[in-house]
């Protein structure tokens, strides 16, 4: 398979307008966008490249525009010679503009190359990039959360083809509210412009950043961003029928084998010669395949298969985990390495078999932890886990534990040294990640993820942005395009957005439509805005405006605190006090109730405990989210078997997640501990739940997410009871 690839190309605003009453910022542009995935080698038929095509100049609220229509009916064409199967719609409205994403979008999962191509206006507003619809009706910056169609959802879109993408930004072309009731009241006080400096023969530099444009952005896996201008600065609409990036662009966009990286050079040269002042840059990294949008790349005549062993075994030969090893030689059993491996594997398990003989003779909570400390990959790591929980319990204060003398993992002593990888080969890193993805050693499949991070493949390296956001959007708007309530929200139907949130609660441009339906009411936008904040749905995945930089800096400040405190409480309640309910008082007072007094009485009692338990576990310390979430979580667990209630099902509240299989309903099943906790469960994700069944899942007020799984007709158990079970379990 060709290398994974993405690209976005942006051009930056150019006018900029102020709201004298806000204190942000606007920076307006006449945009294209255009999302172009591409192969290297042009040869699919023309339904695997897909094009949409939009030009907004038709303007309801703020003046028209000229130069979209032709850039994008010039584009069209361009991209329709190129072979690609093009659909070029004019002056889309909100509504009209999500069905056409929604189209594309489901269309793009399935396409090797798709392009996007948008020409009107757009906003960087509180250092997000929009793209404006022509009945977009912006009074004060907080419109344009439900009046715009934020830019990063183009970018999840051309993640998902499989091959190349291209979006481009030619922005800016008049300030379009320079003659409404807006402009005339004055727009956001920003400081004049920085006299321009020199630039090459006299003309002067691009403007500083901050000053206008838009914000820059930080992107990887298949995506590549071209800004028509330097993030910060502003790009020129020229006096002929096109801009000068977009004229450039459709000057050699059908230049025969003229690979990517140069046709961006010529641009970029062109237009600094052209206006001295506008600087196109490009963000993110190209792979290190040729790519070319008219021409093959030269046929490969490297191994594959090699490169992707030589890749792995980088990673592999670092780990003790002997199911990584064994899944590297089962991939490459011609490898150089596989005989050195079987030894190590041989290694590994006569240490290990050395230190559990030592445990069991001494049956000690210090031996138990020094088992876990050094074989937290090891096949008696659950037992241990639960032995240890239990001993601790039990364990009188101040009770202490010896020094243990247990057998560590003998060094690895690999004969043949890791050969060179081949960084940018695209096929060879997702067969080497098919060895790797199923590691529990996080160190290896961290590693991997920073050096080669793909939000693709779900391949998201610690701290990223990407894993930061609780929900993508994009998804969501995918996912519920054929919802009835849905689409007639967004129509205008403030019962239907309503209902649809109640379904959604996620989807946060719902509450923006209800408020837009409504008029927009005083306060209404604020404050819709700001609980999609608290909650982390505004997350920027890709932009990188200061604002957004010290917005997501925060957000994971707090995500951190919530997750601490949830697994302290976690730990200490749902191990100490859940697992003890579960086993004692659901299994025996719920499970051999003789009447449904009996069980209600059983279920209160627990749920009642498990409460108090939770809040004391909490303290002052903690704060309120983690408190409810471990309270609610330990009552809610161990009253299950006596009534339906909502469970914690979060994975980001989850480790050491284990598949099991599949429920008759298409559901996942699987095996995990709670942060902190050492008992394991068996349950699902509320995260895949939510796209299957999603009235069965809630949001609770820390947050995170919670199952009914009642209305799923699942029950929620440990892992033990599931293996009493597994006999007669509706698994396949």
């Amino acid at each position: 398979m060709p290398g994974h690839f993405g690209i976005f190309v942006l051009a930056s605003a150019r006018p900029v307008f102020k709201l004298q009453s806000l204190a942000r910022r606007f920076a307006v542009l006449g945009c294209v966008a255009l999302s172009i995935l591409v192969s290297t080698k042009l040869q699919a038929a023309a339904g695997d490249r897909i094009a949409l095509v939009v030009g907004n100049s038709d303007y309801r609220k703020v003046p028209k525009l000229i130069n979209p229509a032709n850039d994008a009916a010039d584009m069209a064409a361009s991209l329709g010679r190129l072979g690609y199967s093009v659909r070029h719609l004019a002056d889309l409205d909100y509504n009209r503009f999500r069905q056409a994403l929604i189209e594309f979008g489901n269309a793009a999962k399935t396409a090797d190359k798709a392009v996007i191509f948008f020409a009107g206006h757009g906003v960087e507003l509180d250092g997000k990039n929009w793209l404006i619809p022509v009945d977009a009706e912006i009074k004060s910056e907080i419109d344009v959360y439900a009046e715009a169609i934020n830019l990063e959802t183009l970018i999840d879109i051309s993640v998902m083809p499989k091959t190349i993408g291209l979006v481009v930004l030619d922005a800016c072309r008049n300030d379009p509210f320079e003659t409404t009731k807006v402009a005339a009241a004055g727009r956001a006080l920003s400081p004049r412009p920085p006299k321009a400096a020199s630039g090459p023969s006299g003309a002067p530099t691009p403007l500083a950043a901050g000053a206008r444009g838009l914000a820059p952005v930080e992107v990887s896996d298949n995506v590549l961003v071209a800004f028509a201008a330097a993030a910060g600065t502003t790009a020129s609409d020229g006096a002929g029928r096109n801009s000068p990036y977009s004229g450039s662009l459709l000057r050699h966009v059908e230049t025969p084998q003229l690979e990517i990286n140069y046709l961006f050079r010529i641009v970029h040269d062109e237009v600094w010669k052209e206006t001295g002042t506008q600087e196109p840059a490009i963000y993110g990294t190209l792979p290190k395949d040729d790519i070319y949008l008219y021409g093959e790349a030269a046929v490969a005549h490297g191994d594959g298969g090699a490169d992707a062993e030589q890749l792995a075994w980088e990673f592999v030969r670092s780990t003790n985990e002997i199911a990584t090893l064994r899944r590297f030689v089962q991939q490459f059993p011609a490898s150089p390495h596989a005989a050195a491996i079987d030894q190590r594997i041989a290694q590994l398990q006569t240490a290990e078999a050395n230190a559990w003989t030592v445990v069991e003779r001494q049956k000690s909570p210090a031996a138990y932890r020094a088992y876990l400390d050094l074989y937290p990959f090891g096949e008696h790591v659950e037992s241990a886990r639960v032995t240890l929980a239990a001993l601790e319990k039990s364990a009188k204060p101040g009770q202490a534990g010896g020094q243990i003398d247990m057998p560590a993992p003998p060094p690895a002593s690999y004969q043949l040294a890791s050969a060179a990888t081949t960084a940018g080969n695209s096929e060879a890193i997702e067969k080497a990640w098919d060895v790797l993805k199923e590691s529990r050693d996080k160190s290896v499949v961290g590693r991997f993820a920073e050096r080669y991070p793909s939000s693709r493949h779900n391949r998201l390296p610690p701290g990223s942005d990407l894993a930061l956001r609780p929900v993508n959007s994009t998804e969501l708007m995918l996912r519920s395009a054929q919802d009835g309530d849905v689409n007639a929200c967004f129509d205008g139907d403030a019962a239907a957005c309503v209902r649809s949130i109640k379904t959604y609660p996620d989807y946060v441009q719902l509450q923006f439509q209800l408020c837009r339906s409504k008029g927009n009411p005083r306060g209404c936008m604020a404050n819709a805005v700001a609980e999609a904040r608290r909650r982390g749905l505004l997350v920027s995945a890709y932009t990188r405006s200061e604002q957004e930089k010290v917005r997501n800096r925060e957000y994971r400040r707090v995500v951190a605190r919530v997750n601490q405190n949830v697994g302290n409480v976690v730990s200490g309640v749902v191990s100490n006090v859940v697992g003890n309910v579960v086993s004692n008082a659901v299994s025996t007072a719920v499970s051999n109730a003789a009447s449904s007094a009996a069980s209600r009485a059983a279920s209160q009692a627990a749920s009642n405990a498990a409460s108090r338990a939770a809040s004391n576990a909490a303290g002052r310390s903690a704060s309120s989210a983690a408190s409810s979430a471990a309270g609610r979580a330990a009552s809610a667990v161990a009253s299950n078997a006596a009534s339906r209630v909502t469970i914690p099902s979060d994975v980001r509240l989850k480790q050491d997640i284990t598949a099991l299989g599949r429920t008759a309903g298409g559901l996942n099943l699987y095996r995990y501990r709670y942060k902190g906790d050492a008992t394991f469960y068996v349950g699902v994700m509320a995260q895949e739940v939510a796209r299957l069944a999603p009235a069965a899942v809630s949001s609770g007020v820390d947050g995170f997410l919670r199952v009914d799984y009642g209305l799923l007709g699942l029950d929620f158990l440990t892992y033990r009871d599931w293996i009493g079970r597994q006999p007669h379990s509706d698994i396949d």
